[in-house]
């Protein structure tokens, strides 16, 4: 075992299984991708990495895992199975590009707006190129660490994908990628670290100890109703007013920008190789700024040239401007991105099919909603961000006056 020395969680316990993995370059390049782009034009301390977020969710995950295991007697759930759920949620972001979701923003502007054909799956696209780096990078780690099971990469791919197929990657999933779930908990916890606001913070010593895994489901105990609840209201808190600051979105827009002219114009490509893979990072992106219109570089690299438009619409306006799209695409492109325009859309919690937190009561389970008010009056969360450089004060104006007339 090897201890790793986190601001968030004190300090992370690694399984000796796992350090093969830790060392492999796919992983150790999530060091040069950030986690949260260029949030920190507004927020100077977010300049964390994937990598300490990685190791965060294989941390709490561990941790989710032993006090299920407690909570719910899981005979089929030993050390062997968790450490390979844990080195799941490590991997879930191994296959982020850089610049991680403004990367996947720039994929769907090269495509819509400028016409490049790129392989993009909007926020999933990083899961499907993670799951091929697993099956072409990492397998022979994966097969020496997991001896006992018959194929511990399908285990990881299938879980990452969403199609469990037993329940053991029914649990795994659950554990990586649910409302309540390791990635998010360490992210919201991370993020308002290096933000330095309150926003995410919640109780995760007395969540975890709670958790239960149920026919099939996992199941909050609901004497902890309040820090489920304090969970989903920091994370839309979070969404509000730090991954969707407008300026955040400005910034990350005109990268986005960026970005897709590099692919459009050549001089980025997604790599399809792991070796080309291993050098895809935010420095490489950095590199080629030279290459694009100064204009945006000045943005991008010294926080120089662009304005937004400080009207926040409200959502008649939204979908005023949802029906204007073919005319602001083309506003975007004929400016060659020098006007840009950028959605944030969430929605903070939800009940459908199968998804649900599920809490367990003295009467049985029941769906958050059902007994939270609190939650169940939670709604989506919409927000646009317009801005243009000052030499294009004429697609300000003809927005800021479109923004005006439309306000709710």
């Amino acid at each position: 075992m090897k201890l790793i020395r986190d601001p968030v969680h004190g300090y992370i316990e690694v399984p000796d299984r796992l350090l093969p993995v830790i060392s492999n370059p796919l992983f150790q390049r999530l060091r040069y991708v950030k986690q949260t782009a260029l949030a920190y034009m507004v927020y100077p301390g977010m300049n964390h990495s994937r990598f300490e977020h990685s190791l965060g969710v294989m941390h709490l995950s561990l941790e989710f895992l032993k006090y299920i295991k407690e909570n719910s007697s899981l005979e089929f759930l030993d050390q062997e199975l968790m450490e390979l759920i844990a080195t799941t949620a490590m991997l879930h972001d191994v296959g982020h590009l850089p610049f991680s979701h403004t990367f996947e923003n720039a994929l769907q502007v090269a495509k819509r707006i400028y016409g490049v054909d790129v392989f993009e799956r909007d926020k999933k696209t990083h899961v499907i190129l993670g799951t091929q780096l697993v099956e072409s990078g990492l397998g022979s780690e994966l097969e020496k660490s997991f001896r006992t099971f018959e194929d511990p990469v399908k285990f990881i791919t299938r879980v990452l994908l969403e199609t469990p197929s037993n329940k053991e990657e029914k649990l795994a999933h659950l554990i990586i990628s649910n409302f309540i779930d390791a990635d998010r908990s360490d992210y919201l916890l991370r993020d308002s670290y290096y933000a330095g606001v309150e926003y995410g913070q919640f109780d995760i010593e007395r969540l975890k100890r709670f958790l239960f895994f149920e026919n099939d489901m996992l199941v909050v105990l609901s004497k902890i109703l309040p820090i489920v609840e304090q969970f989903l209201l920091a994370r839309m808190y979070m969404f509000q007013n730090v991954y969707f600051h407008s300026v955040v979105g400005m910034y990350n827009a005109i990268l986005s920008q960026a970005i897709a002219q590099l692919l459009r114009d050549g001089y980025l490509v997604v790599p399809t190789e792991v070796k080309d893979f291993l050098v895809f990072d935010d420095n490489f992106v950095v590199s080629k700024l030279q290459l694009v219109r100064h204009e945006l570089r000045n943005a991008i690299m010294y926080r120089q040239g662009f304005k937004r438009i400080k009207i926040e619409p409200g959502p008649s306006c939204i979908d005023k401007l949802e029906s204007m799209k073919k005319e602001i695409y083309e506003d975007v492109r004929s400016s060659d991105g020098l006007l840009v325009y950028h959605e944030f859309n969430d929605v903070p919690y939800r009940e459908e099919k199968d998804e649900a937190v599920y809490i367990l009561t003295p009467h049985g389970v029941e769906r958050l909603k059902r007994i939270s008010p609190v939650i169940g009056s939670l709604s989506e969360i919409r927000k646009v961000v317009v801005g243009y450089h000052v030499s294009r004060e004429d697609l300000g104006r003809k927005y800021e006056k479109i923004l005006t007339e439309c306000g709710d």
